[in-house]
């Protein structure tokens, strides 16, 4: 694969999905996949407040993670926009496919001979990646993460990460399709469903975001008297922190369903199977990919909507179709990232290691949205086409 200059990227690796029971999971466990060691805590110290100033003309390479999402086309506007304004150079590169696992290790290779002030990386898997994040480490050259960071990579070699909690926001996504369908569930005669589709269940973002809605879910439902099910992809099933019953008597299902690719058909195939399920009231999508693929499959469906006999469909991330199926209610709503601000943060933070500073990871925050202030400039800033 030949390389480009980042153009837009999506966040995930190939998975295939494996389908499971539902399990009884004690909730004292965290099972969630952590961010790698940093040379601080995670809360900004007195090193980064105030002006920042490069103290040379720095230059950065940074391999992000593919070519598919216009969320990394935001991602690069902030980067680049902070890069220009602190007086320093980027070169920021990723495969064509968040698949090509092999060709980011290959590129992030090539970052490190090029031997620059700090590298910035958002990996699509750090095991892949362990030679060339050691011969960075050995080589001196500090690693910022950004987006999903570089999970379980060699102590000290990551610094710090500039990114969402997506566990959090994964939250925020249940709180807000909790609104929804809070009175269905109360007043159901029988079970009911609600689906989740994740791009894949490896990647540190879209397993926490994925984890972190479950989590939610499951605490909002017991909280109101009823029992929850989790079954489907195995990852998820496994990795919950709830109490779960039996699916047969279960009054809520969730169901976890993760395509064997990263493609919105794969993931509008995945979708349409929880569709057209009977008992559904609800369905999440945990990132541009995913929720792109539950409107495609409602494309043909037509069964989204927030009317008593339609399904409650909430998405993530942003992009023109999310945008468009918001503003007009086929969405019930969606959360999203900051992924300018997570850009600008990556260079501040890569500029202060070059520096000499301390530095300490740094969450950029998510909202929710909907139709009622898709259009506010709080909300509208963090929007991408």
């Amino acid at each position: 694969m030949r390389k480009k200059l980042l153009v837009g990227v999506l966040s995930v690796a190939m998975v295939v999905s494996m389908f499971a029971g539902c399990g009884k999971k004690a909730d004292t466990t965290d099972t969630n996949p952590t961010v790698a060691p940093t040379t601080a805590a995670t809360t900004d110290d007195s090193s980064s407040t105030g002006e920042l100033t490069a103290k040379s003309a720095y230059h950065f390479e940074i391999v992000s993670k593919g070519f598919q999402s216009t969320y990394w086309q935001a991602v690069y506007k902030g980067a680049k926009a902070e890069a220009d304004k602190l007086g320093v150079t980027i070169n920021m590169v990723g495969p064509n496919s968040e698949s090509d696992i092999a060709d980011q290790v290959q590129m992030l290779n090539s970052a490190v001979n090029a031997k620059p002030a700090a590298i910035g990386l958002a990996a699509l898997d750090t095991k892949a990646a362990l030679d060339a994040i050691s011969a960075a480490q050995a080589a001196g050259i500090p690693i910022i993460g950004f987006d999903s960071g570089v999970p379980d990579a060699p102590e000290g070699a990551v610094y710090a990460n500039a990114s969402t909690d997506n566990y959090k926001a994964g939250a925020v996504a249940a709180d807000g399709m909790y609104d929804g369908i809070k009175d269905r569930i109360a007043n159901a005669s029988g079970q009911v469903r609600i689906g989740e589709v994740n791009q894949d269940a490896t990647s540190e973002s879209i397993c926490s975001r994925g984890l972190g809605f479950i989590d939610e879910m499951i605490t909002k439902i017991t909280a109101d008297g009823k029992t929850v099910c989790v079954v489907g992809n195995d990852y998820f099933v496994q990795n919950i922190k709830g109490i779960v019953v039996d699916e047969k008597t279960a009054n809520v299902i969730i169901e976890v369903r993760v395509p064997s690719q990263t493609t919105t058909e794969l993931t509008a195939i995945e979708a349409s199977t929880i569709l057209n399920e009977k008992d559904t009231i609800a369905i999440f999508g945990s990132n541009q990919v995913a929720a792109e693929g539950i409107v495609t499959a409602n494309d043909n469906l037509s069964v989204l909507g927030t009317s008593a006999d339609q399904i409650i469909g909430v998405g993530f991330d942003s992009g023109s179709v999310l945008k468009a199926a918001v503003s007009s209610g086929v969405l019930f709503g969606a959360v999203t990232q900051a992924p300018v601000s997570i850009g600008q943060t990556m260079v501040d933070l890569l500029v202060r290691v070059a520096n000499g500073e301390t530095v300490a990871n740094a969450d950029t925050g998510c909202q929710w949205y909907n139709k009622d202030n898709i259009t506010s400039e709080e909300i509208s800033q963090n929007l991408y086409d």
